[in-house]
């Protein structure tokens, strides 16, 4: 894999910086790198040959710092060995003074940037949020390691919340479970306008935005996060909303239609 360590700054169109009630929102690129269509679920070859015609999927992994009506909230944390950290501090933003940390859900290339390679908490004075179902899953059932040591560390830090739960002002979280059984995204409202937080709906959006049913194999219910992916990019292009996505390459932000059986982003 290649390494990009630029920074997307992204504001929404309908607002300037200074305006009451802006968004603002800060893509913060972990890594960049290529990825193969063996990873794919449900594409036939006249697909590939359509959207992926070098037979590499290009990625990232990124995660995103918004900022708006006084509130900074850090959505995601990138890999444990990564460079989120650093893209805070390259925008200004200091990581002992981040106050709230929300995730998507548990996988590593989500929550690992929680703690330092030392094993201390990257985002010491931070409150951790967490949907219920994906704590039970990592934490409960499958006692993964890595989540039991970030939990550990944020003891006494753990917000857990359930699917509809205004999690945080102007913060809502919306069931968009499939990839993982606690797969969450979040609509941010202010003044009226908003903005969606997709986490892991798309990962290769050459080919999932105009075939959103093609799914992949570390989906853990590839049939829900077919169905979960079709629902928020409706909602979002019904509604006009902009969304923000941790795999999506470049800004990792679309402004996205309906075309044809799928999406395009305009």
């Amino acid at each position: 894999m290649t390494k990009n360590f630029l920074s997307a700054l992204f504001l929404l169109a309908f607002c300037s910086v200074a305006s009451a009630g802006a968004i603002e929102v800060i893509t913060l690129i972990d890594i960049t790198g290529e990825r193969d269509t063996a990873l794919l679920i449900g594409t036939t070859e006249a697909q590939l040959k359509k959207f992926v015609p070098s037979g590499k999927l290009q990625n990232q992994i990124a995660a995103f710092l918004v900022k708006f009506e006084g509130q900074e909230i850090l959505f995601d944390a990138g890999l444990r060995d990564g460079h989120v950290v650093n893209e805070l501090v390259k925008n200004g933003a200091a990581p002992e003074k981040i106050k709230f940390v929300v995730l998507t859900h548990l996988h590593g290339d989500h929550f690992g940037g929680l703690v330092t390679p030392e094993g201390k908490a990257a985002f010491p004075e931070a409150e951790i949020f967490i949907a219920k179902p994906e704590k039970i899953f990592w934490a409960d059932e499958k006692k993964n390691e890595g989540v039991l040591e970030a939990l550990s560390i944020y003891e006494g830090r753990v917000k857990l919340f359930d699917f509809g739960d205004e999690i945080l002002p102007g913060v809502k979280a919306i069931d968009t479970t499939g990839h993982t059984p606690g797969h969450t995204s979040f609509l941010i409202e202010s003044s009226g306008e908003k903005f969606l937080i997709l986490g892991d709906i798309i990962h290769f959006v050459d080919i999932q935005l105009p075939v959103p049913e093609v799914a992949v194999t570390y989906d853990t219910d590839p049939v829900k996060a077919v169905q979960s992916r079709k629902f928020i990019l409706d909602y979002a292009a019904q509604k006009e909303i902009p969304v923000a996505g941790m795999h999506i390459k470049g800004s990792g932000i679309l402004k996205i239609k309906k075309s044809g059986e799928g999406y395009e982003n305009f």
